[in-house]
């Protein structure tokens, strides 16, 4: 009761704020309109606010906007409009911008797939420590999507995802592991690819072990550009 008092107030302060024109309260109001902190959920509230604060370049509040253009939160879903928003919150600098602009380049969003332009992106976003873009680097370099296949540079590439935290970068870099045979310490990556992955994440990991005839095959599918397994965090 305490916490949903709490953020109640909370979210009173941020919309007295919000509507005197604070672009970081109307942010803050879009999230928790968003998430449902201290008041109802409301995906056209949400993206009410989110529009107000980016129309003033609030990298976050674009990159939010490009969010509910590609999800369908209080608007018609609509890939190429979310690429609109996500290229906006990416040349502002923001690191999650540059992720969903450069996922969208290489699944094609809004015309032809552009393998060179997402990776560029991905390393822009990957030099600021974005953690998931470190695990779409090793990707390329795994599989050779605009560049050579290079397992030295995807095995560097996915130990860095996995030493900040991304859970796919810890799958690909337990794989990497247990070819090498170190598999006790391939055991300890997938554990915690298991306990932070998604749903939808941790089935593909099932399949992977239990059919390891088609390993090879299954898991390039699972991380071809074109089969973005889940909706990614903001």
């Amino acid at each position: 009761m305490q916490n949903s008092d709490t953020n109640e107030r909370a979210f009173s302060i941020a919309m007295s704020h919000a509507r005197a024109g604070d672009p970081e309260a109307q942010l803050a109001v879009g999230q928790m309109l968003l998430n449902g902190i201290g008041v109802a959920r409301s995906e056209t509230g949400a993206l009410h606010w989110f529009l107000a604060a980016a129309a003033v370049n609030v990298p976050m509040a674009c990159n939010m906007v490009g969010r509910c253009c590609e999800l369908g939160w209080g608007t018609p879903r609509n890939t190429s409009d979310a690429m609109i928003w996500y290229k906006r919150a990416a040349t502002l600098g923001l690191d999650w911008g540059m992720y969903n602009y450069a996922t969208g380049l290489s699944l094609g969003w809004g015309g032809a797939r552009d393998l060179d332009n997402a990776l560029s992106w991905f390393r822009r976003a990957a030099a600021l420590g974005h953690c998931k873009s470190f695990n779409m680097i090793g990707t390329f370099y795994e599989d050779g999507w605009a560049v050579g296949r290079n397992r030295a540079r995807a095995r560097a590439y996915y130990a860095r995802g996995a030493r900040c935290g991304d859970f796919r970068a810890h799958f690909n870099f337990g794989r990497f592991l247990r070819d090498e045979g170190r598999g006790v310490e391939a055991e300890h990556h997938f554990s915690v690819a298991r306990d932070k992955g998604t749903v939808a994440f941790v089935a593909k990991m099932d399949d992977f072990f239990h059919q390891e005839a088609s390993a090879e095959r299954n898991v390039s599918h699972s991380r071809e550009p074109s089969a973005r397994s889940d909706v990614l965090p903001c």
